[in-house]
């Protein structure tokens, strides 16, 4: 156990066992750097809930989740509806826009498509996310800095607009960039299952008869479209603190009261 990761380490605990989830975890137990950790049971990141069981919203509620933050499309919340909108006790936002990342479905359809170039629009898409959903990050970013927790947010697979927002909440931590990237990476424990969902679950809108070659890059989590995001904000406001004061308007202020709803 001593030579596991900080991300993979205590996995039976960040990844509780839920019969419908997908790519539902605990951002609990990362060490930030001052030396403190965030919190178990605090804050969850999740990709679509709508295969979840009566008896995983039962575990939901058990974890004292109280918060939930939707950051999908209109359309993409028709078709997946958010089964824990249907939870009395947790209080429902979502993000009201029609917008999909980067128009994956288009681009992968154009007559000269690659996996080169579906590798190459992740990582354009990657460095547009912050600013394409600076209003949804910002709206995420006061709830949790209002002390709204514990909160679960979401997309669809749970790995470009939440691993954007998760990487930048782990960002304002002050957990170190290694750790943020291990964090990430986790996602790809869920490629099959995000796949299934995408493809086979009435998302073959996206996919449906495109080369699997083509639409898998888009399906990946690699390190380079993290780092794509972050090299993006280093260079527009010189560090990712930064942005999150330009962008998403959190001054110290704010960014001590997230820290300490979320430390210990």
């Amino acid at each position: 156990m001593a030579n596991q990761s900080p991300a993979h380490r205590g996995t039976d605990v960040r990844i509780p066992e839920l019969v419908g989830a997908l790519n539902f975890r605990d951002l609990g137990g990362y060490a930030t750097n001052d030396g403190r950790a965030i919190r178990w049971n605090r804050l969850y990141r999740s990709g679509t809930t709508h295969r979840m069981t009566s008896g995983d919203l039962q575990h939901i509620v058990s974890r004292g989740i109280r918060y939930a933050c939707d950051l999908r499309s209109n359309s993409e919340r028709r078709h997946y509806r958010n089964r824990l909108n249907d939870v009395p006790d947790i209080e429902y936002w979502c993000h009201d826009h029609d917008r999909l990342p980067g128009d994956l479905g288009r681009l992968i359809r154009q007559p000269n498509a690659r996996p080169e170039h579906s590798r190459a629009v992740m990582l354009a898409v990657y460095r547009e996310l912050p600013y394409d959903f600076r209003g949804a990050y910002r709206e995420l970013f006061t709830r949790l800095s209002n002390g709204q927790v514990p909160m679960v947010f979401n997309c669809t697979a749970g790995k470009d607009r939440t691993g954007v927002a998760a990487a930048l909440v782990l960002t304002a931590l002050g957990v170190p960039r290694r750790i943020i990237r291990e964090d990430y990476l986790l996602s790809e424990l869920f490629y099959d299952q995000c796949c299934d969902v995408m493809v086979n679950d009435g998302g073959n809108r996206f996919f449906g008869g495109v080369d699997r070659q083509l639409w898998e890059p888009m399906m990946r989590a690699e390190s380079a479209y993290l780092d794509a995001m972050f090299d993006q904000l280093d260079a527009a406001h010189g560090s990712a603190d930064r942005y999150l004061c330009d962008e998403l308007g959190m001054h110290a202020g704010m960014i001590e009261r997230l820290r300490s709803h979320l430390l210990e």
